[in-house]
C-alpha cells in the first residue's frame, strides 16, 4: 500500500520504467507509468501525480522538453515538480537539446541513475503525505 505520493514516470524504455517503478514502490510510492509525452500528458489529467519523472529522449530527440513545455502551461499541472532524466549528453542528439530557452524541470539525472538518488529525489519532492486537508 502507497504511504507517499503519486509518481508518473514518463519513459520510453520499458525496462527502466520497471525498475524505477519497483524500486519507488517499494519505498512507498504509488507509480505509474507512461511509454511517451502525449499518454503521460493524457495519465497526469486522469490523476495528477506529485512528481513526474520525465525521459528527454523518447519518439521525438527532445519529446520531454515539449512535455515539460505543455505541463508549464498547464493551469492544473504546472506545480507539478518535473525531474528530467537524460542521457541526451552522451547522444548523437546532444546538439537538439534547447539552449536558447528556459526549461521547465526541476533537477535533472543523467542516466542511469542510481536507485538511491532516486528515491533521495522522490522523497524530497513527493515524500510523506501532507498532514494537512487538500
Amino acid at each position: 500500500m502507497a504511504t507517499k505520493g503519486k509518481v508518473l514516470i514518463i519513459d520510453d524504455d520499458p525496462d527502466l520504467c520497471a525498475a524505477l517503478q519497483a524500486a519507488l514502490q517499494a519505498d512507498g510510492f504509488a507509480v505509474r507509468s507512461a511509454s511517451n509525452g502525449s499518454l503521460g500528458l493524457e495519465m497526469m489529467h486522469e490523476d495528477k501525480p506529485d512528481l513526474v519523472f520525465l525521459d528527454i529522449i523518447m519518439r521525438m530527440p527532445v519529446e520531454g522538453v515539449w512535455v515539460s513545455e505543455q505541463i508549464a502551461e498547464d493551469p492544473e499541472l504546472r506545480k507539478v515538480p518535473v525531474v528530467m532524466l537524460t542521457s541526451i549528453v552522451d547522444s548523437a542528439y546532444a546538439g537538439h537539446f534547447p539552449t536558447d530557452r528556459t526549461l521547465h524541470a526541476h533537477l535533472f539525472l543523467d542516466k542511469p541513475v542510481p536507485i538511491a538518488k532516486l528515491l533521495e529525489v522522490a522523497n524530497q519532492f513527493a515524500g510523506p503525505p501532507s498532514s494537512t486537508p487538500g
